[in-house]
């Protein structure tokens, strides 16, 4: 499955600053909740947690998904991080990334309850990376 995703190299090093961004986001996506913003929460949602996969896949793997899919990044994690807790894990990341285009490219506005939702995804997963990371 691996082989199957288009990946660059990158020193491991480089984990921290991407690990930085997902925390940005996040506390983004905490004021844009506490002001109402339902779109802006939800995309900082999303970016958060494909931030923090990039770290897990730079820290632990020296890479991260170039793959214009972001389902790719979702597989790379599973086929990379063989354990349940990963698997689990991963299931918040794919909701996050399921909803991305919808929220990005598509007319629909979300609502505070998607918000909701998407913010208990992205801070779940956000705890999880920061668990195993150095």
């Amino acid at each position: 499955m691996e082989s199957k995703v288009k990946t660059i190299k990158i020193d491991k090093a480089k984990y921290s600053g991407f690990l930085k961004k997902a925390k940005e986001f996040i506390s983004s996506m905490e004021d844009d909740l506490a002001k109402e913003r339902w779109n802006s929460a939800c995309l900082n949602a999303i970016h958060s947690a494909i931030s923090a996969n990039d770290a897990l896949l730079a820290c632990f793997h020296g890479i991260r998904s170039i793959s214009p899919k972001h389902d790719d990044a979702v597989r790379l994690l599973i086929s990379l991080f063989k354990t349940e807790e990963a698997r689990k894990n991963a299931e918040h990341l794919q909701e996050l990334i399921r909803r991305k285009n919808l929220l990005e490219y598509q007319d629909k506005l979300f609502s505070g309850s998607d918000a909701g939702t998407l913010s208990k995804h992205a801070r779940r997963f956000l705890e999880w990376a920061q668990s195993i990371l150095p």
